[in-house]
């Protein structure tokens, strides 16, 4: 139910209490010039019984006596005369009697009655008026009640009502005149200060917006170097194995070209030493391209529609940590299909990539690492376990901080598991970390699905890391 206006609200109370104050003026006018008038008509006929009683004394024939009554008879709300003679038991009267307002006077010759009308057998001229008088004075004072408080009251609200309005709708040039009654104008002048705060703090809320969203753009910015130097830094650590990985294949080819080379080789076998110069040649390209993939400078787009199958990212992480591993490093693999999941392969496999290091050292670079990933709760999980000491109590809470490392001094800057954390949290999901209760640390990566899209058709792939290869 809408609520009632100020305006009809005053009217209806000024109503209310001018119906009860002037009715209760009224009833008690009414009434006490009743009994005023009442009063005075029985004094009056108490004088004209008494009158009529000296009368009669003075003429004991009762003429005289007669024709007074007869006289009085309808003055004074007289209706009826009656005379009791102290000789006679029977009385003498005139006009109505026995009924009304009964007046008696005593005399030596016998007692004379007077009836008067009953009060309320009809309303005098004069109360009618008085309640008359009483009704029009109230309509007016009611009137002019309404029009001052219309006029120094509701309008000044109603005015300040829509300034508000106004404001709440955008409008800040918004300026109210200070009139009215006293509160109402010290109301306005309080409406117009708080118009021009509100403007000032607009302008100051736009100008810090505007400085924070260059600070965020410039952190932006610093976040992706800190990304591509992590990136980079990971590659760093990935050379001395991709030295090794590489400089076999070369010293192969080396002794197969000498091999190749000498004339009393028969055509067949130079032809197979020349595919497996072609076999080896092969091999470093494919190890130098997926290097190139993973660091390549420049930002990677930002498809929220990008998608990427768990499988293959451990896979491809897998097949780059391998160089550095030299064999001593195996990872196990236990992956329940996963629908795909939101965010590229990329920076899903640096994520991968950087646990599968971190794991590595832990061990001090020989042991297992177990990886798997499942549905859990409508989100994927990839959990990445190894057979390290674990996390020490003291930088478990802070493990994901920059710069917050276990490691020696000279053996990690901190950063690569703050930067996995900041791609992970980025496509909608987060990393946890807890110690396991016999031996080692568990990580676990939690990430939104990814919505599918028409003609999506998993495939399962070949395990193409070098221990599937054999």
């Amino acid at each position: 139910m809408r609520p009632l206006g100020l305006r009809l609200q005053l009217v209806l109370a000024l109503s209310v209490a001018f119906v009860v104050a002037f009715a209760l003026l009224g009833v008690a006018a009414v009434q006490l010039g009743e009994r005023g008038r009442i009063d005075a008509r029985v004094d009056g006929a108490r004088a004209t019984a008494s009158a009529l009683a000296r009368a009669l004394e003075r003429d004991d024939s009762g003429g005289a006596f007669q024709a007074l009554a007869e006289a009085v008879l309808g003055q004074g709300s007289v209706r009826g005369v009656e005379l009791v003679r102290a000789t006679s038991r029977e009385p003498w009267t005139r006009g109505v009697t026995g009924v009304g307002l009964r007046v008696e006077a005593h005399g030596e010759a016998g007692t004379v009655r007077l009836w008067l009308r009953a009060p309320g057998e009809e309303l005098p001229t004069r109360s009618n008026l008085l309640l008359l008088y009483v009704v029009f004075t109230g309509c007016v004072i009611l009137l002019l009640t309404y029009l001052v408080l219309t006029f120094l009251m509701v309008r000044p609200i109603e005015a300040v009502t829509r300034a508000s309005e106004r404001v709440a709708a955008g409008n800040l040039s918004v300026s109210l005149p200070a009139r009215g009654a006293a509160e109402v104008a010290r109301l306005a002048s309080s409406f117009n200060e708080m118009a021009a705060q509100i403007r000032r703090d607009r302008g100051a809320l736009e100008a810090r917006l505007a400085e924070l969203e260059r600070t965020t753009r410039e952190l932006e910015a610093a976040q992706e170097q800190v990304v591509r130097g992590a990136r980079l830094a990971s590659v760093g650590r990935l050379a001395a194995g991709l030295a090794h990985e590489i400089g076999n294949p070369l010293a192969a080819i080396l002794g197969l070209v000498e091999l190749a080379r000498d004339d009393d080789v028969e055509e067949v076998d130079r032809a197979e030493l020349l595919r497996r110069i072609q076999h080896e040649t092969e091999r470093i390209h494919g190890i130098l391209r997926d290097l190139l993939d993973f660091a390549r400078q420049g930002r990677e787009p930002q498809d929220a529609a990008a998608q990427a199958d768990l499988a293959e990212v451990v896979s491809d992480a897998a097949a780059l940590v391998a160089p550095e591993a030299k064999g001593k490093l195996k990872i196990e693999r236990a992956l329940d299909a996963t629908p795909p999941v939101v965010g590229s392969a990329d920076r899903l496999v640096q994520v991968v990539l950087n646990l599968l290091l971190n794991a590595k050292d832990a061990m001090g670079g020989e042991g297992r690492v177990r990886v798997s990933a499942r549905l859990e709760g409508g989100e994927a999980w990839l959990a990445i376990e190894d057979e390290g000491p674990g996390v020490a109590p003291e930088v478990l809470d802070r493990l994901f901080e920059p710069f917050v490392t276990t490691k020696p001094v000279g053996q990690g800057t901190g950063l690569g598991l703050a930067v996995s954390h900041t791609i992970v949290e980025q496509l909608g999901g987060r990393i946890t970390v807890e110690n396991l209760p016999e031996r080692g640390a568990r990580f676990v990566v939690h990430l939104p699905l990814a919505s599918p899209r028409p003609g999506d058709r998993r495939e399962s792939e070949p395990d193409d890391t070098p221990e599937a290869r054999g």
